[in-house]
């Protein structure tokens, strides 16, 4: 423990304006660390400023990489993104000349996350792989885990699903080697959401399980929700909509006790797909009554994205009972509205269901050139994405052959 560590701030201020440059640098250190933990960020940030200026002038390197990657994060939490990497560049090439593996790993971490803020996810990929290898090295399990954490997110934002597992795989071999339940939880339920994306239902559903029988046993409340509405929505996806019903009316009622009421709209939206998909004729009214209190909600929340999902909702109802128009004209608005607040994946996604709407119409010329506009390498690796629009291919072809009146011969 630092001597600095036992002084009250009062003390450490009469320090930092000592004419002794090594004590006046290691009060300013200080002083920023406890800022730092107070999220006192601007403060921080200037403390471990002066106090870097200072480690230079005694080429106190290692000091000066702690004070420069801390200085770093301190601009990344204030979103000040430009500065912030090039400081944190600064403390991992300190680090890496002087060969000092906490101040690499320190300064890759945060590093990872600038270039992630600013849309560079490649690079952001690679410096997270650096930060797990070294705080693994230096037995930072906790840190080695987040990072590897980060990095499956990453992958799974440029749809490689496969390599986000892997990352998730190694951040819950990572937790669980040094006996963190919390975060092998943690990265069992991200496990989870990767699997969905390739289409292995039955393997997310056993992760989210497990997850959610680990945060009951350590009375996480707000995680045994989340683990709840997660169990609910992989039923819903899975299309074992009566087994979605529990956990998901159990997060509605949690979120709302709460006050979290987005992610209650949320969870009561899951909970509409899986009663929609019930087909059961004596919730037609209730299921009505729920769909408009939803949307009203998500309007004047302006939460314009999940106003979209409630109206495709209604959608795939009326395309189920083959009002075939009513739905074209619901999915041709979400894609205006989706192109007006640039969410690609739902214009898509709509795009496909448009597409099979129309061929059930006959205009299948129509249906056709918006296939066409869908490119398959956007879907990445997600599975259920791509079998959706491979169904659409496949009506397609039922379409034109009953269109053209043609007999297939058998085995062709």
């Amino acid at each position: 423990m630092s001597v600095y560590e036992d002084l009250s701030d009062e003390e450490l201020w009469d320090r930092s304006r000592s004419d002794d440059l090594f004590d006046r640098a290691d009060s300013l250190m200080e002083l920023g660390e406890r800022k730092l933990k107070a999220e006192d960020w601007a403060l921080a940030k200037n403390l471990f400023g002066s106090s870097y200026d200072l480690y230079i002038q005694q080429d106190r390197n290692a000091e000066a990489g702690k004070a420069n990657y801390s200085f770093g994060c301190c601009l990344y939490s204030l979103k000040e993104y430009v500065d912030a990497l090039e400081a944190l560049e600064r403390s991992l090439a300190i680090g890496r000349e002087i060969n000092d593996s906490r101040v690499i790993a320190f300064s890759a971490g945060p590093l990872g996350d600038t270039l992630a803020a600013l849309e560079r996810p490649d690079e952001a990929i690679e410096i997270y792989g650096l930060a797990i290898d070294t705080f693994a090295e230096l037995e930072e399990f906790y840190s080695a885990g987040i990072n590897s954490l980060s990095q499956g997110e990453l992958y799974g934002v440029k749809g490689m699903q496969t390599s986000s597992l892997a990352s998730f795989l190694r951040a819950y071999n990572i937790f669980q080697s040094a006996g963190d339940a919390f975060g092998a939880a943690r990265a069992k339920d991200r496990m989870a959401s990767a699997l969905i994306e390739l289409g292995d239902f039955e393997q997310a559903l056993a992760h989210i399980k497990d997850a959610l029988a680990t945060f009951e046993f350590m009375e996480v409340e707000e995680r045994i929700v989340h683990m709840n509405y997660r169990l609910g929505w992989t039923y819903v996806l899975a299309g074992n909509n009566a087994k979605a019903r529990k956990p998901l009316e159990l997060a509605v009622k949690k979120f709302k006790e709460n006050k979290d009421f987005s992610r209650a709209a949320l969870a009561e939206l899951e909970l509409l797909t899986a009663l929609y998909r019930l087909d059961d004729d004596d919730l037609a009214d209730e299921l009505s009554q729920r769909t408009d209190r939803i949307r009203s909600y998500f309007e004047h929340a302006g939460e314009l994205h999940n106003v979209c999902y409630v109206e495709a909702l209604t959608a795939e109802k009326l395309t189920d009972i083959k009002m075939f128009d009513a739905a074209a004209e619901i999915y041709r608005d979400i894609i205006d509205r989706a192109t007006v607040i640039d969410n690609k994946p739902l214009i898509w996604s709509s795009k496909a269901s448009l597409a099979e709407v129309l061929f059930h119409l006959g205009r299948h010329q129509k249906a056709k050139e918006i296939i066409g506009e869908i490119d398959v390498k956007d879907w990445g690796e997600n599975q259920p994405e791509l079998d959706k629009l491979e169904g659409v291919k496949n009506l397609m072809l039922e379409k034109m052959v009953e269109t053209l009146n043609i007999i297939v011969p058998e085995g062709a």
